[in-house]
């Protein structure tokens, strides 16, 4: 059995002259390595940043018990949080709109396989009663009810949070930041990324230039383990209950919104090409997949929309 270490997805480069006047601080928070980066001059802004996001952990958080979610999915019968409340609605639009590929009531199925934990995969019939308690469609809002499926919005608060605190930073005039949340980057300003290679975590495939935009990358690579010589990933398809089964290595989404592209991601490695259909749905967003031979796939105009060059080019 091996475990990937989880490696930034993206590296970022800054296009300007005075990286002596940044400044990067960092907390652990929803079980992954927070970064921002911004002018010194916004020192206190990113300290208020970093204090928001244990704030909103306390909203989001699946495991906490002082969380809303957390409340919720224990069977509170009201959505009292406007963060917690409008991320779910979203959510079930999502699911929705990608027939049960994307599905927030995924937490079963993600309790079962437990990738950070696991050794070896769950047996099938621990797979088939997980399912049974899967499907958005058993969430119901008059009144509020779960009806035995719980919520899992790893692939959409930390999007969101990223959003937000980007939305701070713009109001309070700053000019320059990187808001990286594990990987979720929300960018003020112009800058290169640099997006990892599978094969070699530790070297980029790909560079794109970006400005004002978000960007989230979604990979196999990320956290899995490895039974029997077979790769078990934590992306897994709510339809069949298993990690998703496909030739995709990962999935960049490119968005003005950070939860739009976290939902994206994930939604797209799951469907696979079929998936690139969903950006009609998503103005100014766009999407890079790469497969596991090395081909990758983009959606119109990828290309010379941000400046993509591959690493061997």
């Amino acid at each position: 059995m091996k475990k990937l270490p989880i490696f930034l997805l993206i590296i970022i480069f800054l296009l300007c002259s005075c990286a002596e006047k940044r400044i990067t601080k960092q907390t652990f928070s929803f079980d992954t390595v927070i970064n921002i980066t911004a002018d010194k001059s916004d020192e206190k802004k990113i300290s208020e940043a970093l204090t928001k996001c244990q704030k909103f952990e306390k909203i989001f958080s699946r495991t906490n018990p002082e969380s809303e979610l957390y409340k919720v999915n224990c069977g509170a019968k009201e959505l009292k949080n406007e963060h917690l409340s409008h991320v779910i609605n979203f959510g079930i639009e999502m699911s929705r709109l990608t027939d049960g590929a994307f599905d927030i009531t995924i937490a079963p199925l993600s309790d079962v396989w437990n990738i950070k934990e696991r050794t070896a995969p769950p047996g099938k019939s621990e797979i088939e009663q997980a399912l049974k308690n899967v499907g958005y469609e058993k969430i119901s809002f008059s009144p509020f009810n779960l009806n035995n499926t719980k919520i899992d919005l790893g692939a959409l608060a930390k999007g969101y949070i990223a959003d937000r605190l980007r939305e701070e930073f713009v109001k309070s005039g700053c000019e320059n930041a990187i808001i990286d949340l594990g990987g979720n980057i929300a960018l003020i300003g112009e800058y290169t990324v640099g997006i990892r290679d599978p094969e070699s975590p530790e070297k980029i495939f790909a560079t794109i230039k970006l400005k004002d935009k978000s960007a989230v990358t979604s990979g196999s690579y990320q956290r899995y383990f490895e039974y029997n010589g077979n790769r078990y990933h934590h992306i897994i398809d709510p339809r069949t209950g298993y990690p998703t089964s496909n030739s995709i290595a990962s999935v960049t989404v490119i968005s003005p919104l950070s939860m739009h592209a976290d939902a994206l991601s994930t939604a797209i490695f799951v469907m696979g090409e079929a998936g690139l259909k969903l950006l009609k749905s998503f103005p100014d967003t766009d999407a890079l997949i790469l497969f596991e031979n090395g081909e990758i796939l983009t959606s119109d105009g990828f290309k010379e929309k941000y400046d993509l060059k591959l690493k061997n080019n």
